[in-house]
């Protein structure tokens, strides 16, 4: 019994020392879990998960021309060499930036490096410039999908990621001084609701096959030919390999029903 005891109270002080650490948070302590180190491990990147997703959840704010906008559906996407996951677009950043995403959503980046390649091409005598990156141990990027927010004063929901981008959509051309969407801490915490968390919506997009192994396939040689250079046969192996356990991964917190 004694043994059992030891156990709830240590589970019971974990959960308080994670609500004191949610309660004091500051954006600064949020971009700094937001910089995962290029090395980490699985445990350390969904340690940082968890601790941005109670952040998110429970005391984040965007703020955009007076009004304030809570986040109610996310998901993380991060790709380190211990953490392979290839559905993750690549991109050059610091940590808690802005990122419009290759289909047009808003991500909010991890901090993220990897080597990019200027690619020329010649046609009709001119020439195309277009950009790739190259896949290397040293490479990690990502960022947080922002799929469903809610205007707070009017409860408005603004419904899936090209919704959510209505407020990145224009900005003056000329005032040098406009100001962006903003993310704020909340001095007190959030009303609390009932988040689920579950896998990532449409990861594999629209790949069709027979099986779900070809899909995978078909997911991950897509990839890399819109975002890499070439990649070594055997990591593209290991990469199809690792999607097979990326695809059930609980990587989205979602409030509402799910789209």
């Amino acid at each position: 019994m004694k043994g059992w005891w030891g156990w709830v109270l240590s589970e019971l002080l974990v959960s308080l020392f994670a609500k004191i650490t949610i309660l004091n948070m500051t954006i600064e302590n949020l971009k700094n879990w937001m910089c995962i180190p290029a090395d980490a491990d699985s445990d350390k990147i969904n340690n940082a998960f968890d601790q941005i997703a109670q952040c998110l959840k429970e005391k984040c704010v965007i703020r955009f021309e007076g009004k304030g906008y809570r986040i109610l559906d996310f998901e993380f996407y991060y790709y380190n060499t211990n953490h392979r996951d290839i559905t993750v677009h690549p991109r050059n950043a610091e940590a808690l930036t802005w990122y419009i995403n290759d289909f047009g959503g808003i991500d909010l980046n991890f901090k993220s490096d990897i080597e990019k390649v200027e690619v020329r091409t010649e046609k009709k005598n001119n020439t195309y410039v277009s950009y790739k990156y190259t896949l290397t141990d040293r490479s990690f990027f990502g960022g947080i999908l922002i799929r469903r927010i809610q205007r707070i004063d009017d409860k408005y929901i603004f419904d899936g990621p090209l919704k959510v981008s209505e407020l990145f959509r224009v900005f003056s051309a000329a005032d040098q001084h406009h100001h962006l969407p903003v993310l704020e801490i909340s001095e007190s915490p959030l009303e609390s609701i009932g988040f689920k968390q579950c896998t990532r919506h449409n990861l594999l997009g629209s790949h069709k096959g027979v099986d779900e192994e070809e899909i995978i396939s078909k997911k991950v040689e897509y990839n890399i030919s819109q975002c890499f250079t070439e990649v070594d046969p055997v990591l593209k192996s290991k990469l199809k390999e690792e999607l097979k356990d990326f695809k059930g991964k609980l990587y989205r917190y979602c409030w509402g029903e799910l789209s």
